[in-house]
C-alpha cells in the first residue's frame, strides 16, 4: 500500500471510530414512577421502559446510518411512548408520552480526537502501579497511528529524528505557528484553541520540529502558572502519544517540582523518555536524578535520549553506573558510546596508576567502537588522552591472544586513519599518535600469535578474529585464507581479507576456482562472496571475464550493474568486443533505463 493509500484508510478509520463514538448518546427522563431511556448509536437507536426493550430501529445499510432522524414508540403499562431522535449539529430528542410532548432533551455533537479515546497519562499510572514496568505494553493509541498490518516502530524510535541534524526546512516555521497558538490560547483561554492545538500536535511530525518549538517557546515571555494550568489540561486530555510530548514541554516551560514523581513514571516508558528528558533538563540536581532514573529503567532509545540530555551536575554514582553498569550492546551507536566515555569520566579513571580487570574490559569495549571510524574522533575531545593512559594499562592486562583482538582492531583501524585530516578535526596532536600506535603494536608484536592464528584456521573457528591479529601483527595469513576459500568456505570475511591484502597471483586463483561455478544456483552468503570478487575485478584490467559472462547471464540487476561499473574502469579494448552482444542485449532489454544508458555508453567506449 502507497504512502498515500495508507494515509487516507488511516484517517477514514480514525474518522468512523470517532464519530461512531460521538453518536453513542443516552437520553433519560422519570415520568410517574417510570424511567424511559433512549439510547441513540450509529447503527441504531433504542427505546428502553423500565429497563425493557420496546421498540428498536437498526440502520443496517450505509444509507441508513445518514438518516438525520428516527423515531422509536412503543407501549408498557399504559403509557404510550414516543420518541423522535435527529439532529446534525447538536443530537435532540423530544419525548412523548399519551400524545404529548413532555421534553426535548440536546446534546451538542462536538467531535473532538482526545473525546472517546483512552488517556494516557492516567494509563501509563496506573499500568506502572499494576506491573511495576511497561515491558510489553501496548500504548492504547496504537490503533490510531497503524493499521492491522503496518509495522510498528520501536518505543521512542522517533528518537532518531529528534537529534538528527539534518533538517526538512520546515521546523522553524512549524515550530513559529505552534508558539503563535499557545501565546493566543495563553491570551484568550478557550476549548476550541486547545482543540486546534491539539490536533496540530498529535500527527507523527511533531518529533522533527519539537525541539525547535522548544527553543522557541523558551524565548516567549508567559505567565508561569497560565502556562502550566495549560500544560496540566494537555497531560489530562491526550489522548495521543504526540500530545503528551507537547504537554511535556509545555510543562518544562514551567516549574515542573510540582510533578516530578508522576514525571519520574512517564520517564520510565521508552516512548517518552526523551520528552521527560527535555522537560527537566536545567531543573537542577533533583530533575538529573529523574533523568539518571529514567536511563537505568530503560534499554533502547530512551536510554540514549536521557544520556544525550544527562547535563551537570553528574554525581559520582551516575559516573559509577555509565561505567561499570550501563549495557554496552554490539547495536549501540557511537554517538551514545562517546556520550558514555564523557559523562562517565573514563579518561579521568584511566588516569590511576593501576585499573581493575573490570575497568579495563569495560574501557575496551567503549573505546574500541570510538577508534574503528575516523570521522567519530571529534565526538570525544578526551579521547587521546584516554588512549594513552588504556595502552599503558593494556601492557599489564593484555597477557592471552584472546586479549589481543581489541588492540589488533584499533591498530587496523589507525593505519587507514588520515592523520592530517583527523590532526585539523580533533584533539589528536601527532606526538599523542605516535604513543599510541607505537604502544599498540609493542604489545601486537610482544608475543608469538602465528600458533593461535594456525589453530583458529585449523579448526575454523573465528578465523575472523585471527584474520584481525594477524593483519595487525605482520603474519601473513593469505595461504591461510586461500586454503580455506578453495576448500568450499564461502565466508564474505575471507574474501576480502584475500583482496584487501593486494596478492594478486592468489586473487587471480580464486577467480579461476569461482568460475567454475553456476552462480544461479548460490545462496545469497555464497552471492556475496561473488560480487567482492567481481568488485575487485575492477582493479584487475580483462581479469574474470568468464565470471563477467556468467553473471550476465542471469539476467540480475545487481550484478549487472556490478559488472557494468567494472567495465567502465577498463580499458575498452579489454571488454570489447568480448561483451559487445551482452552490452547490446542489455541496451535492448534491461527493464532498468539507468542499466540502457549506461550499456550504449560502454558500447561506444565509455566517453
Amino acid at each position: 500500500m502507497s504512502e498515500f493509500k495508507r494515509f487516507i484508510s488511516r484517517t477514514w478509520k480514525n474518522a468512523k471510530k470517532d464519530i461512531k463514538a460521538e453518536a453513542n448518546q443516552q437520553f433519560k427522563i422519570d415520568f410517574e414512577g417510570h424511567q424511559i431511556v433512549v439510547q441513540s448509536t450509529f447503527d441504531c437507536t433504542t427505546l428502553v421502559v423500565d429497563d425493557e426493550v420496546i421498540d428498536e430501529k437498526y440502520r443496517p445499510t450505509k444509507l441508513g446510518k445518514l438518516r438525520i432522524s428516527e423515531t422509536v414508540k412503543g407501549q408498557k403499562d399504559g403509557l404510550d411512548v414516543k420518541a423522535k431522535v435527529g439532529g446534525t449539529t447538536t443530537l435532540d430528542c423530544t419525548f412523548y408520552i399519551n400524545g404529548k410532548k413532555i421534553i426535548k432533551q440536546k446534546r451538542e455533537i462536538q467531535i473532538y480526537a482526545w473525546k472517546h479515546r483512552t488517556k494516557i497519562i492516567p494509563f501509563l499510572i496506573e499500568t506502572y502501579e499494576k506491573n511495576g514496568s511497561f515491558e510489553n505494553i501496548v500504548l492504547p493509541d496504537d490503533d490510531y497511528y497503524f493499521l492491522e498490518d503496518d509495522e510498528r516502530l520501536a518505543p521512542g524510535e522517533y528518537c532518531d529524528r529528534l537529534f538528527s541534524l539534518e533538517e526538512q526546512g520546515y521546523e522553524d516555521t512549524f515550530a513559529k505557528r505552534l508558539v503563535k497558538k499557545v501565546d493566543w490560547l495563553l491570551e484568550k483561554p478557550a476549548d476550541k484553541t486547545r482543540n486546534d492545538i491539539y490536533e496540530a500536535v498529535m500527527d507523527d511530525d511533531f518529533p522533527e520540529y519539537a525541539f525547535a518549538f522548544k527553543e522557541q517557546l523558551a524565548q516567549l515571555e508567559v505567565d508561569e502558572d497560565a502556562l502550566y494550568k495549560e500544560a496540566k489540561w494537555f497531560m489530562e486530555h491526550a489522548a495521543h502519544r504526540y500530545v503528551v510530548d507537547f504537554a511535556l514541554l509545555l510543562l518544562g516551560r514551567t516549574t515542573v517540582k510540582k510533578d516530578l514523581e508522576m514525571l519520574r513514571v512517564i520517564g520510565r516508558h521508552e516512548e517518552f523518555t526523551a520528552f521527560v528528558a527535555a522537560a527537566i533538563m536545567g531543573h537542577g540536581a533533583e530533575a538529573n536524578e529523574i533523568l539518571f532514573d529514567s536511563m537505568k529503567h530503560t534499554k533502547s532509545y530512551g536510554q540514549r535520549a536521557a544520556l544525550i540530555l544527562l547535563n551537570e551536575p553528574i554525581t559520582e554514582e551516575m559516573q559509577q553506573w555509565l561505567l561499570y553498569d550501563i549495557p554496552l550492546t554490539d547495536d549501540l551507536d557511537v554517538v551514545t558510546v562517546a556520550m558514555i566515555a564523557q559523562k562517565s569520566s573514563l579518561a579521568t579513571a584511566l588516569k590511576a596508576d593501576v585499573v581493575s580487570e573490570a575497568l579495563f574490559e569495560r574501557a575496551t569495549a567503549i573505546l574500541v567502537p570510538l577508534v574503528v571510524i575516523e570521522e567519530l574522533a571529534e565526538l570525544y575531545d578526551e579521547l587521546p588522552d584516554a588512549l594513552l593512559d588504556y595502552v599503558r594499562h593494556a601492557k599489564m592486562h593484555i597477557t592471552s591472544y584472546e586479549q589481543v583482538h581489541p588492540l589488533a582492531k584499533m591498530a587496523l583501524s589507525f593505519a587507514e586513519y588520515d592523520w592530517e585530516e583527523v590532526f585539523e578535526s580533533s584533539t589528536w596532536q601527532p606526538v599523542e599518535k605516535n604513543l599510541v600506535t607505537s604502544g599498540i603494536q609493542s604489545i601486537l608484536t610482544s608475543s608469538n600469535w602465528q600458533p593461535k592464528i594456525d589453530k583458529a584456521f585449523a579448526e575454523g573457528r573465528n578465523m575472523a578474529q585471527a584474520i584481525d591479529i594477524a593483519r595487525a601483527s605482520g603474519y601473513d595469513y593469505i595461504p591461510l585464507v586461500y586454503k580455506k576459500i578453495v576448500n568450499g568456505n564461502f565466508e564474505p570475511y575471507l574474501y576480502e581479507a584475500l583482496i584487501v591484502q593486494g596478492d594478486y597471483r592468489q586473487f587471480i586463483a580464486v577467480v579461476d576456482y569461482v568460475e567454475q561455478f553456476e552462480l544461479s544456483l548460490l545462496n545469497p552468503v555464497e552471492r556475496e562472496c561473488i560480487e567482492l570478487v567481481i568488485d575487485a575485478l575492477a582493479s584487475h584490467d580483462g581479469v574474470g571475464k568468464t565470471l563477467m559472462h556468467h553473471a550476465l547471464q542471469l539476467d540480475d540487476e545487481m550484478l549487472e550493474w556490478r559488472v557494468l561499473t567494472t567495465f567502465d574502469v577498463w580499458k575498452v579494448s579489454s571488454y570489447l568486443p568480448d561483451f559487445e552482444e551482452d552490452l547490446k542485449k542489455i541496451v535492448k532489454k534491461s527493464p532498468e533505463r539507468e542499466h540502457r544508458r549506461f550499456a550504449k555508453r560502454l558500447l561506444k567506449g565509455h566517453d
